[in-house]
């Protein structure tokens, strides 16, 4: 797993191989795995492969003109009805999110997480594009696909990060 974790990447560039449906259902539930507040499980998943709505979802933000390459994306969304505690489903959704990420590294898919919330806009355009009601929120946006770019191991370890029992100056 550190291996999965080590190398995990941002990638932006997807060559045409389409991404298998055992590889995105195995993806969603290693997210449906995550920790959550009071094991309240807020998320739900808009699972985008059409050209036409990527394309859409490619303007939702300044940084998501990519998403128009991939071969599918995963969009992230909260259920307000699953949402127990204030401003916790955050943290579930972030939780999530990462375990998304981790298993595409895992099946050898290069991927990308793009953050929707708390950009009202971008919230307001993820929205309009998939047609979502009021009670979900979109959160993440995760583009997914083959690439002939690498997840490589970039060693971001710094001792100094780290302190034992008090804040060390």
């Amino acid at each position: 797993m550190l291996e999965v974790i080590k190398n995990r990447r941002s990638i932006r560039t997807y060559i045409e191989k389409q991404v298998e449906e055992e590889k995105i259902i195995e993806i969603l539930k290693a997210g449906m795995q995550a920790p959550s507040s009071k094991n309240s499980s807020p998320w739900e998943f808009v699972v985008v492969d059409d050209k036409n709505l990527l394309e859409k979802l490619s303007h939702a933000h300044h940084k998501a003109n990519h998403i128009k390459d991939a071969n599918v994306c995963i969009v992230v969304v909260g259920n307000k009805d699953r949402f127990l505690k204030p401003d916790k489903w955050i943290q579930d959704l972030g939780a999530c999110t990462e375990n998304l990420l981790l298993e595409c590294t895992n099946q050898n898919l290069a991927s990308c997480w793009v953050g929707v919330y708390p950009k009202q806009k971008v919230i307001d355009k993820v929205r309009d594009a998939l047609n979502l009601p009021d009670k979900l929120v979109p959160y993440a946006i995760i583009s997914i696909g083959y690439s002939e770019e690498k997840n490589t191991f970039v060693d971001k370890f710094d001792k100094n990060k780290i302190h034992r029992n008090s804040f060390d100056k």
